[in-house]
């Protein structure tokens, strides 16, 4: 994640973070330019204030995006023989047991 410094700084040696869609800091002051270049100069550090919000604010937004997720996530059981992908059948008419591709029709009708 990039860190900005204060707008009008002197010295760019606290890392801010800027709150996504603005340009304000986590803290409340202005952001200036990017800093990420001074994080190897002594004495860098970065803003708690800014940390702590980030954190909070990453932490909400993960819980909203769980409550929205539809997807199921199904952990296969160790031990089982998984299909490489290549091999899986993709359409009804794979699924014949003879080797003869069906009709869909005749599918649904079996599988009933």
């Amino acid at each position: 994640m990039e860190t900005y410094a204060v707008r009008g700084a002197a010295r760019k040696t606290t890392g801010h973070y800027r709150r996504p869609g603005t340009r304000e800091l986590y803290c409340g002051r202005l952001a200036g330019g990017r800093n990420w270049i001074f994080a190897a100069v002594r004495g860098w550090h970065l803003c708690k204030r800014c940390v702590r919000a980030e954190a909070r604010d990453r932490a909400e937004a993960e819980a909203v995006a769980a409550q929205w997720r539809t997807e199921v996530e199904v952990a296969e059981p160790v031990g089982m023989l998984v299909i490489p992908a290549p091999w899986r059948p993709r359409r009804p008419e794979q699924l014949a047991l003879d080797g003869v591709p069906h009709k869909p029709e005749q599918v649904a009708l079996f599988a009933a």
